[in-house]
């Protein structure tokens, strides 16, 4: 018998004699009973303090569970609000751009003589003030005999390209005349004239990239995509005249400064290649 146990068991018998029972009547047989009666109200305690214990560490565990739950829910929803907020982004600049080309165009045709006909006022169907204005036609010369147009867009990522590389936009969208090759990515006038061409490039998150509108293998105009933090767009465009065999393409700069390492280009549609024949000159 432990000394605790022992010391716990004569505890009682004093008590016992302190009662009034005499030393005598206290036989080792009651000193044992009560021994045994203590043994197993210690025992069941120590069984009570097991299962608080046990309670304790599962309540702990399921704390802790919890806890990282919320972690994890609160960046699942801050990611989903940071792409949304990236999206809202570059669709502001993609409006802005596209205004910004529309006016460019528009300025040039009437500084080369093209007539631009007002053939319908919206502003009173219930379109905002602010976005209201006349839908106009743009009459073109009479030479004009043929229509050209194309528009491709980039699917997948491409990754590992190199300077001087074509781009090939693998989503065809338009192809009117059949101008444009998705295999190699490069427009061939079929038709003289005079040809709007325009791109949109989107960067990786955190990377930038350089780019550049080619005429049969002359570089013409360059674009530059990138952003220290996020996703980002660079466009440009160009007015080029074409005589039939032409070629257009984007291709990679060859800046190593800005081009190096792995050398990509954002997917998903947000990158396109487009252009269409203003006039013909044949």
């Amino acid at each position: 018998m432990g000394p605790i146990k022992r010391f716990i068991c004569f505890a009682v018998i004093f008590e016992n004699i302190h009662l009034g029972l005499t030393e005598r009547s206290v036989s080792q047989n009651d000193e044992s009973g009560y021994c045994l009666k203590l043994e197993n109200r210690v025992s069941a305690l120590g069984n009570v303090m097991k299962n608080l214990q046990d309670e304790k560490i599962m309540t702990e565990k399921k704390m802790d569970y919890i806890r990282q739950e919320i972690i994890t829910s609160k960046s699942q929803y801050e990611g989903k609000f940071n792409i949304l907020e990236m999206e809202l982004k570059t669709t502001k600049e993609q409006l802005s751009n596209a205004k910004d080309i529309v006016t460019k165009l528009e300025n040039y045709m009437q500084l080369n003589g093209f007539k631009i006909d007002e053939i319908e006022d919206i502003s009173g169907l219930g379109v905002a003030e602010d976005t209201a204005e006349k839908v106009k036609r743009v009459l073109l010369p009479s030479t004009s005999t043929s229509s050209v147009a194309f528009s491709a867009s980039l699917i997948n990522h491409q990754e590992n390209l190199s300077v001087y590389q074509k781009i090939r936009f693998d989503y065809v969208i338009t192809n009117v005349g059949s101008g444009y090759n998705p295999v190699t990515g490069v427009f061939k006038a079929t038709v003289p004239g005079l040809y709007f061409f325009t791109v949109v490039i989107m960067s990786h998150a955190t990377e930038d990239i350089e780019t550049q509108i080619v005429k049969n293998g002359i570089p013409i105009v360059n674009t530059y995509s990138g952003d220290s933090t996020t996703w980002n767009q660079g466009s440009q465009s160009v007015v080029l005249q074409l005589t039939a065999g032409d070629n257009v393409y984007i291709q990679i700069q060859n800046n190593k400064g800005v081009n190096d390492g792995n050398i990509r280009i954002f997917g998903q549609s947000w990158s396109s290649f487009s252009g269409f024949l203003i006039a013909n000159t044949q």
